[in-house]
Protein backbone atom coordinates (compact mmCIF):
# COMPACT_ATOMS: atom_id res chain seq x y z
CA UNK A 1 0.00 0.00 0.00
CA UNK A 2 1.46 3.30 -1.23
CA UNK A 3 2.35 5.55 2.23
CA UNK A 4 1.07 9.32 2.12
CA UNK A 5 3.29 10.65 4.89
CA UNK A 6 7.03 9.35 5.26
CA UNK A 7 9.03 10.64 8.62
CA UNK A 8 12.49 10.10 8.48
CA UNK A 9 14.92 10.80 11.62
CA UNK A 10 12.76 13.86 12.36
CA UNK A 11 14.27 15.85 15.48
CA UNK A 12 13.23 18.86 17.06
CA UNK A 13 14.41 21.01 20.26
CA UNK A 14 13.55 24.09 22.10
CA UNK A 15 16.07 25.87 23.15
CA UNK A 16 18.10 22.31 25.57
CA UNK A 17 14.71 20.71 25.64
CA UNK A 18 14.60 18.09 22.89
CA UNK A 19 10.91 17.53 22.21
CA UNK A 20 11.25 14.90 18.85
CA UNK A 21 14.16 12.01 18.97
CA UNK A 22 14.71 10.48 15.64
CA UNK A 23 11.25 10.34 14.74
CA UNK A 24 10.63 7.58 12.18
CA UNK A 25 6.63 7.15 10.56
CA UNK A 26 5.04 6.16 7.45
CA UNK A 27 1.57 6.33 7.44
CA UNK A 28 -0.43 4.54 4.45
CA UNK A 29 -3.22 5.62 2.16
CA UNK A 30 -6.51 5.16 3.42
CA UNK A 31 -5.57 4.46 6.94
CA UNK A 32 -6.54 6.56 10.41
CA UNK A 33 -3.61 6.50 12.60
CA UNK A 34 -3.75 7.32 16.02
CA UNK A 35 -0.97 9.10 17.71
CA UNK A 36 -1.25 9.32 21.53
CA UNK A 37 1.16 10.23 24.19
CA UNK A 38 0.87 12.15 27.41
CA UNK A 39 1.06 15.78 27.73
CA UNK A 40 4.47 17.12 26.18
CA UNK A 41 5.50 13.76 24.22
CA UNK A 42 5.74 15.77 21.59
CA UNK A 43 1.98 15.22 19.23
CA UNK A 44 1.21 18.80 18.47
CA UNK A 45 4.94 19.43 17.36
CA UNK A 46 4.92 16.61 15.31
CA UNK A 47 1.62 17.40 13.45
CA UNK A 48 2.82 20.97 13.18
CA UNK A 49 6.34 20.02 11.79
CA UNK A 50 4.65 18.24 8.90
CA UNK A 51 2.46 21.35 8.23
CA UNK A 52 5.70 23.54 8.19
CA UNK A 53 4.55 25.59 11.44
CA UNK A 54 7.62 24.73 13.24
CA UNK A 55 11.01 24.40 11.66
CA UNK A 56 12.88 20.99 12.69
CA UNK A 57 15.96 20.67 13.21
CA UNK A 58 17.02 17.50 11.14
CA UNK A 59 15.13 14.64 9.39
CA UNK A 60 12.86 14.31 6.22
CA UNK A 61 9.36 14.72 6.21
CA UNK A 62 7.58 13.05 2.37
CA UNK A 63 3.79 13.33 1.75
CA UNK A 64 2.38 12.14 -1.57
CA UNK A 65 5.61 10.43 -2.16
CA UNK A 66 7.35 13.89 -2.20
CA UNK A 67 10.09 15.63 0.18
CA UNK A 68 8.61 18.70 1.77
CA UNK A 69 11.23 21.75 2.52
CA UNK A 70 10.46 25.77 2.57
CA UNK A 71 10.14 26.35 -1.06
CA UNK A 72 6.88 23.95 -1.81
CA UNK A 73 5.75 23.78 2.06
CA UNK A 74 2.56 26.15 1.32
CA UNK A 75 1.41 24.64 -1.78
CA UNK A 76 1.54 21.23 -0.06
CA UNK A 77 -0.28 22.45 2.74
CA UNK A 78 -3.13 23.60 -0.16
CA UNK A 79 -3.92 19.54 0.18
CA UNK A 80 -4.08 18.81 3.41
CA UNK A 81 -6.88 19.67 6.00
CA UNK A 82 -5.63 20.15 9.65
CA UNK A 83 -6.85 21.40 13.05
CA UNK A 84 -3.82 21.88 15.11
CA UNK A 85 -4.91 22.68 18.80
CA UNK A 86 -8.15 25.53 19.17
CA UNK A 87 -9.00 26.58 15.87
CA UNK A 88 -9.32 30.19 14.81
CA UNK A 89 -12.03 31.69 12.87
CA UNK A 90 -13.04 35.05 11.99
CA UNK A 91 -15.61 35.52 14.71
CA UNK A 92 -17.74 38.36 13.04
CA UNK A 93 -18.48 35.96 10.18
CA UNK A 94 -20.93 33.25 9.61
CA UNK A 95 -20.04 29.62 9.84
CA UNK A 96 -20.02 30.03 5.72
CA UNK A 97 -18.49 33.19 5.20
CA UNK A 98 -15.50 31.68 7.40
CA UNK A 99 -15.38 28.66 5.01
CA UNK A 100 -15.72 30.77 1.88
CA UNK A 101 -12.66 32.42 2.97
CA UNK A 102 -10.73 29.39 3.19
CA UNK A 103 -11.97 28.40 -0.53
CA UNK A 104 -10.66 31.77 -1.93
CA UNK A 105 -7.64 31.19 -0.19
CA UNK A 106 -6.78 27.41 -1.09
CA UNK A 107 -8.48 27.93 -4.51
CA UNK A 108 -11.37 25.32 -3.32
CA UNK A 109 -14.54 25.35 -5.57
CA UNK A 110 -17.22 26.93 -3.28
CA UNK A 111 -20.13 24.67 -4.30
CA UNK A 112 -19.22 22.22 -1.29
CA UNK A 113 -19.26 24.76 1.16
CA UNK A 114 -23.10 23.64 1.68
CA UNK A 115 -22.20 19.54 1.94
CA UNK A 116 -19.40 20.32 4.31
CA UNK A 117 -21.48 22.16 6.91
CA UNK A 118 -24.11 19.68 6.53
CA UNK A 119 -21.58 16.92 7.22
CA UNK A 120 -20.22 18.58 10.23
CA UNK A 121 -24.16 19.35 11.61
CA UNK A 122 -23.60 23.01 11.12
CA UNK A 123 -25.67 23.61 8.21
CA UNK A 124 -28.64 24.81 10.26
CA UNK A 125 -26.37 27.65 11.67
CA UNK A 126 -24.84 28.34 7.93
CA UNK A 127 -25.85 32.15 8.29
CA UNK A 128 -25.11 32.39 12.33
CA UNK A 129 -22.24 34.59 13.65
CA UNK A 130 -19.26 32.46 15.00
CA UNK A 131 -19.13 34.67 17.93
CA UNK A 132 -22.27 32.96 19.00
CA UNK A 133 -21.00 29.95 18.73
CA UNK A 134 -20.70 27.46 21.53
CA UNK A 135 -17.52 25.35 21.63
CA UNK A 136 -19.04 22.35 20.17
CA UNK A 137 -20.35 24.35 17.68
CA UNK A 138 -16.59 26.21 16.68
CA UNK A 139 -14.77 22.54 17.07
CA UNK A 140 -17.09 21.19 14.39
CA UNK A 141 -16.46 24.54 12.13
CA UNK A 142 -12.65 23.48 12.52
CA UNK A 143 -13.43 20.10 11.43
CA UNK A 144 -15.13 21.84 8.55
CA UNK A 145 -12.02 23.96 7.41
CA UNK A 146 -10.73 20.67 7.31
CA UNK A 147 -12.99 18.88 5.93
CA UNK A 148 -13.32 21.52 2.77
CA UNK A 149 -11.91 20.90 -0.82
CA UNK A 150 -11.74 17.03 0.39
CA UNK A 151 -7.94 16.76 0.91
CA UNK A 152 -6.35 13.26 0.81
CA UNK A 153 -4.53 13.86 4.43
CA UNK A 154 -6.20 15.06 7.17
CA UNK A 155 -3.98 15.74 10.34
CA UNK A 156 -6.30 16.56 13.49
CA UNK A 157 -5.34 17.23 16.80
CA UNK A 158 -7.74 16.58 19.83
CA UNK A 159 -10.31 17.20 17.04
CA UNK A 160 -13.37 15.88 19.28
CA UNK A 161 -12.68 18.69 22.18
CA UNK A 162 -15.52 20.30 23.23
CA UNK A 163 -17.86 17.93 21.95
CA UNK A 164 -20.78 15.97 23.42
CA UNK A 165 -21.53 12.17 23.18
CA UNK A 166 -23.14 12.78 20.24
CA UNK A 167 -21.10 15.02 18.63
CA UNK A 168 -18.50 12.29 18.99
CA UNK A 169 -20.19 9.70 17.53
CA UNK A 170 -20.96 11.62 14.65
CA UNK A 171 -17.29 12.87 14.10
CA UNK A 172 -16.06 9.43 14.87
CA UNK A 173 -19.16 7.81 11.61
CA UNK A 174 -18.21 10.78 9.40
CA UNK A 175 -14.45 10.36 9.71
CA UNK A 176 -14.65 6.89 8.79
CA UNK A 177 -16.90 7.02 6.23
CA UNK A 178 -14.46 9.94 4.56
CA UNK A 179 -11.57 6.93 4.93
CA UNK A 180 -13.67 4.71 3.08
CA UNK A 181 -15.28 6.41 0.36
CA UNK A 182 -12.69 8.64 -0.76
CA UNK A 183 -9.58 6.43 0.47
CA UNK A 184 -8.32 9.86 2.67
CA UNK A 185 -5.89 9.41 5.20
CA UNK A 186 -6.04 10.77 8.77
CA UNK A 187 -3.61 11.31 11.33
CA UNK A 188 -5.43 12.00 14.64
CA UNK A 189 -4.88 12.87 18.09
CA UNK A 190 -6.61 12.55 21.17
CA UNK A 191 -6.74 12.27 24.96
CA UNK A 192 -9.94 10.13 24.63
CA UNK A 193 -8.38 6.56 24.14
CA UNK A 194 -11.34 4.46 24.12
CA UNK A 195 -12.60 7.03 20.67
CA UNK A 196 -8.62 6.51 19.29
CA UNK A 197 -9.34 2.68 19.35
CA UNK A 198 -13.15 3.01 18.23
CA UNK A 199 -11.82 4.77 14.62
CA UNK A 200 -7.78 4.17 14.17
CA UNK A 201 -6.69 1.24 11.74
CA UNK A 202 -2.96 2.36 13.08
CA UNK A 203 -1.37 3.79 16.44
CA UNK A 204 1.72 5.57 17.33
CA UNK A 205 2.53 5.65 21.09
CA UNK A 206 4.89 8.78 21.70
CA UNK A 207 6.91 8.66 24.79
CA UNK A 208 9.26 11.16 25.83
CA UNK A 209 9.79 12.74 21.92
CA UNK A 210 10.15 8.70 20.78
CA UNK A 211 8.12 6.88 19.29
CA UNK A 212 7.83 3.29 21.34
CA UNK A 213 5.45 1.69 19.34
CA UNK A 214 3.87 2.36 15.51
CA UNK A 215 1.81 -0.33 13.51
CA UNK A 216 -1.80 -1.69 13.11
CA UNK A 217 -3.58 -1.89 16.48
CA UNK A 218 -4.38 -5.50 15.55
CA UNK A 219 -0.69 -6.17 15.73
CA UNK A 220 -0.58 -4.25 18.96
CA UNK A 221 -3.58 -6.25 20.56
CA UNK A 222 -1.82 -9.03 19.60
CA UNK A 223 1.17 -8.11 22.14
CA UNK A 224 -1.23 -7.98 24.66
CA UNK A 225 -3.70 -10.73 24.58
CA UNK A 226 -6.56 -10.92 26.65
CA UNK A 227 -6.64 -12.44 30.38
CA UNK A 228 -8.76 -14.72 32.01
CA UNK A 229 -10.43 -13.40 34.90
CA UNK A 230 -12.43 -15.85 37.63
CA UNK A 231 -15.23 -14.60 40.32
CA UNK A 232 -16.04 -17.04 42.99
CA UNK A 233 -17.06 -16.98 46.09
CA UNK A 234 -13.77 -16.14 47.95
CA UNK A 235 -11.29 -15.08 45.42
CA UNK A 236 -8.88 -14.70 48.56
CA UNK A 237 -8.70 -18.27 49.32
CA UNK A 238 -8.34 -18.96 45.42
CA UNK A 239 -5.34 -16.76 45.21
CA UNK A 240 -4.34 -18.60 47.97
CA UNK A 241 -4.73 -21.99 46.85
CA UNK A 242 -3.20 -20.81 43.37
CA UNK A 243 -0.14 -19.28 44.91
CA UNK A 244 -1.16 -15.85 43.55
CA UNK A 245 -0.38 -12.32 45.08
CA UNK A 246 -3.36 -10.76 46.56
CA UNK A 247 -2.78 -7.85 44.12
CA UNK A 248 -4.22 -10.11 41.70
CA UNK A 249 -7.90 -9.77 42.91
CA UNK A 250 -9.27 -6.51 41.36
CA UNK A 251 -12.83 -5.54 41.40
CA UNK A 252 -14.03 -8.54 42.52
CA UNK A 253 -12.33 -10.83 40.46
CA UNK A 254 -9.09 -12.88 40.16
CA UNK A 255 -6.86 -12.29 37.30
CA UNK A 256 -4.78 -15.27 36.25
CA UNK A 257 -3.24 -13.51 33.43
CA UNK A 258 -3.17 -15.21 29.57
CA UNK A 259 -3.70 -18.49 30.17
CA UNK A 260 -4.93 -21.45 27.59
CA UNK A 261 -8.23 -23.36 27.50
CA UNK A 262 -6.18 -26.51 29.15
CA UNK A 263 -4.68 -24.44 31.98
CA UNK A 264 -7.99 -22.67 33.25
CA UNK A 265 -9.49 -26.45 33.12
CA UNK A 266 -6.75 -27.30 35.68
CA UNK A 267 -7.03 -24.27 37.58
CA UNK A 268 -11.12 -24.82 37.64
CA UNK A 269 -10.12 -28.66 39.09
CA UNK A 270 -7.67 -27.11 41.81
CA UNK A 271 -10.98 -24.73 42.84
CA UNK A 272 -13.96 -26.58 42.23
CA UNK A 273 -13.81 -28.34 45.34
CA UNK A 274 -13.05 -25.61 47.91
CA UNK A 275 -15.00 -22.77 46.55
CA UNK A 276 -17.78 -21.98 44.28
CA UNK A 277 -16.96 -20.50 40.72
CA UNK A 278 -19.55 -18.03 39.71
CA UNK A 279 -17.73 -16.51 36.55
CA UNK A 280 -15.02 -17.51 33.93
CA UNK A 281 -13.76 -14.74 31.42
CA UNK A 282 -11.76 -13.71 29.17
CA UNK A 283 -11.01 -9.84 29.58
CA UNK A 284 -9.46 -7.40 26.90
CA UNK A 285 -7.72 -4.32 28.57
CA UNK A 286 -9.13 -1.43 27.04
CA UNK A 287 -6.25 0.63 25.20
CA UNK A 288 -6.42 3.25 27.69
CA UNK A 289 -5.29 0.93 30.45
CA UNK A 290 -2.32 -0.94 28.14
CA UNK A 291 -1.37 3.30 27.51
CA UNK A 292 -0.86 3.69 30.74
CA UNK A 293 1.30 1.00 31.27
CA UNK A 294 3.68 1.23 28.28
CA UNK A 295 3.85 4.51 29.22
CA UNK A 296 4.72 4.49 32.48
CA UNK A 297 6.99 1.55 32.91
CA UNK A 298 9.23 2.34 29.96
Amino acid sequence: MTNILKIENLTKSYDKNTVLKNVNLEIQEGSIFGLIGPNGAGKSTLMKSILGLVKKDSGKISLYGKEVNEKNQKETNKNLGSLIEAPSFYDHLTAYDNLDLICDMKNINKDKIDKTLRDVGLIKSKDKKVREFSLGMKQRLGIAIALIGNPKFLILDEPINGLDPYGIEEMRDLFKSIVKNSNTSILISSHILDEIEKISTHIGILKNGSLTYTGSLRDYRDLHPPVIVLKTSDNLKASKLLELPQSNIVDDYLVLGNKSKEEVARIIKILVNDLDIYRVEKRKESLEKLFIQETSVR
